[in-house]
């Protein structure tokens, strides 16, 4: 496993899995999605089957189009957010709106994201 360290997160680079945590009060818009895009491909090519874990910690928002967007990325599987702060509202229904039909999925706990996206990889 590698980490990458950016200004707005840090992310666990597993052999086909991304874990990633955005930093507090961050806004993750376009811009950033391009600078975690380029460090991904760059980690792990075009063609390697990747799933996405976000583990929602801190209170950030997101816009909706950064996953219309990732549509694009044939490579991309899935995507689960996990929530672990009650206190945080969530915006999973609006954000499943603008990904891959039933590959966005929230989940309560890590262990149960990783099976999910496992899951999503055999496909």
């Amino acid at each position: 496993m590698n980490i990458l360290e950016l200004g707005f997160g840090k992310f666990e680079l597993h052999k086909d899995i991304i874990i990633g945590i955005i930093n507090e009060g961050i806004h993750f818009n376009m811009a950033l999605n391009s600078i975690l895009n380029d460090e991904i491909i760059a980690h792990y090519g075009t063609e390697q089957k990747l799933g996405y874990i976000s583990m929602r910690e801190n209170s950030y928002s997101i816009d909706p189009m950064v996953h219309l967007y990732n549509t694009k990325h044939q490579n991309l599987r899935s995507i689960s957010i996990v929530e672990s702060n009650s206190q945080i509202i969530s915006s999973v229904d609006l954000e499943s709106k603008f990904f891959k039909p039933g590959k966005l999925q929230s989940f309560f706990n890590k262990e149960h994201a990783i099976n999910w996206t496992n899951s999503q990889l055999l496909n």
